[in-house]
């Protein structure tokens, strides 16, 4: 299926406006260095795009520059230094900075809160229970207090209590989606994931702002445990008198979550109704059926969807179904469909250069690669296959040697691209390092998921050690990786266990 090719968020694009600011901000601080309004401006703006480092060291300076008298810009400058070290793990840094905050205004019911959590990152939730407790005299029945509370009676395993401070927190304000997308994740610190399913469930259908965040949730807790997630949603169905908006909320996270077949049962269910056939059910219908390497079928369904409404995403993978029937003119025309709905989509410009590939057209690929890069220079799968056209096709490892390295200096930040960078760090003859990147980005806090199995198995089989890509792909299926056209069909080059594939059981 088509790879995830978006920006990473640790190596987002700064936006013009966003560079014009701080290299402003740069300017003066050439002819001022000690200017800490302006320090802490830029610091402000370094936090915002996650360069929290260099936000650190503006608040550092900021901090060390700023008049004892001036105690507001003090009091933000510790807070946001908080904020940053958060961000970076440093929680002792954070701690002090918080309390240096409260020295200056000890009654800042932000910053209390903000103290409160730092103490749980520092796993004492004794020191956190005391100090949210302090937000009640500050703000009677606290919503703030009561969920901090539960978790520091989480972490010490007063389940009872826990249970007790979260119906507080519900009284105090439940009609708040955003009070059940807590509680689910309090549930789940208590491994009640059918109670955490049912919240983040409720948490949903109040649709508010919420919304992505209870989505979100259901989705990571369906990738992990579908259970938990279809019991509540089953319930849910049982329950309505309308049963098509939650069979296609149960389709749509079956999809999103890997859970194919479970999938491809809600949404044949959906689409018996009249009422629940559109083009998005349509397109996501026929996802889920190329993932269970039904081509047939899936051809069918997104051929309904592009006949309904016609989207980018819809062309995209009907290129993808017809590339994988080997129908390489329908995939380059639907590839180049997709360009048309958006001339700078990332996943449209990297299915078109994949339906070139298939085509024979090397030269026509590095053109359309060589615009997507420019588009979005850190992109590395794109990077990727550029090396790959570079090297295999055109001759060029120069070339490929300059795009591994440019993947190389990206931080990860998923699976997928984790595997693209320890690839680049092989075929740069780093095999230490990509072994490494690995065994820490894949394989070390998040061992059973699925997708890491899977993409470290990719690993493994593109960089030659196919006994532990075998093993890996194994593991990945006994977790419930349920993507069948990777296992047996997928051809994108230097992305997928084609090395192994005759191994699969």
């Amino acid at each position: 299926m088509a790879l995830c090719i978006a920006a990473s968020a640790s190596a987002q694009q700064i936006n013009p406006i966003t560079r014009a600011m701080l290299n402003g901000y740069t300017e003066i601080l050439k002819s001022n260095p000690k200017d800490y309004q302006t320090l802490y401006e830029r610091a402000a703006q370094y936090y915002q795009i996650s360069q929290y480092d260099n936000a650190l060291n503006d608040l550092t300076k900021a901090i060390e520059y700023t008049p004892a008298k001036d105690k507001d810009m003090r009091l933000s400058e510790f807070s946001l230094l908080a904020d940053a070290a958060v961000e970076t793990k440093n929680y002792e840094l954070a701690l002090d900075a918080i309390n240096s905050a409260l020295n200056l205004q000890p009654d800042n019911y932000a910053n209390i809160y903000k103290k409160g959590n730092i103490l749980l990152y520092l796993n004492r939730p004794e020191e956190a229970y005391r100090v949210f407790s302090t937000l009640q005299s500050l703000k009677s029945r606290s919503q703030e207090a009561y969920f901090g509370m539960a978790k520091a009676a989480i972490m010490q395993e007063k389940f009872t209590e826990a249970e007790d401070l979260m119906k507080e927190a519900e009284k105090a304000d439940p009609t708040g989606a955003l009070t059940y997308c807590r509680l689910g994740d309090l549930y789940l610190d208590m491994n009640q994931p059918e109670n955490a399913a049912t919240n983040y469930l409720v948490a949903f259908s109040l649709g508010d702002n919420s919304n992505d965040r209870a989505l979100s949730a259901l989705i990571r807790l369906a990738n992990t445990n579908y259970s938990a997630v279809a019991m509540a949603l089953d319930f849910a169905i049982d329950k309505s008198e309308n049963k098509i908006p939650m069979l296609y909320l149960k389709g749509m996270i079956a999809e999103r979550s890997g859970n194919y077949s479970q999938a491809a049962q809600a949404l044949e269910q959906l689409i018996s109704f009249p009422e629940g056939r559109s083009a998005g059910v349509y397109m996501t219908y026929a996802k889920a059926l190329l993932a269970l390497n039904r081509l047939q079928e899936a051809q069918q369904n997104i051929g309904f969807s592009i006949n309904s409404n016609p989207s980018e995403e819809s062309y995209i993978i009907a290129s993808e179904i017809a590339l994988a029937q080997n129908n390489l003119t329908e995939g380059v025309r639907y590839a180049t469909n997709a360009l048309s709905a958006n001339p700078q989509s990332p996943d449209a410009f990297y299915q078109a250069a994949l339906a070139q590939i298939a085509a024979g057209d090397k030269d026509g690929a590095l053109t359309t690669l060589n615009e997507l890069v420019m588009y979005a220079p850190d992109n590395m799968p794109a990077l990727l296959l550029r090396a790959y056209v570079q090297e295999q096709l055109l001759n060029n490892g120069k070339g490929a040697v300059g795009d591994f390295n440019r993947i190389i200096m990206e931080t990860p930040s998923d699976a997928q691209s984790v595997a693209i960078k320890g690839i680049a760090q092989a075929k740069t003859g780093k095999k230490l390092d990509a072994d490494a990147t690995i065994a820490n980005g894949l394989l070390s806090d998040n061992a059973s998921d699925k997708n890491n199995l899977y993409w470290a198995a990719v690993y493994y089989a593109q960089t030659g050690d196919l006994a532990k890509a075998e093993e890996y792909v194994e593991k990945a299926i006994t977790a419930g990786y349920q993507d069948e056209f990777n296992l047996k069909t997928a051809d994108t080059p230097w992305m997928t266990i084609a090395p192994i594939r005759h191994l699969i059981k």
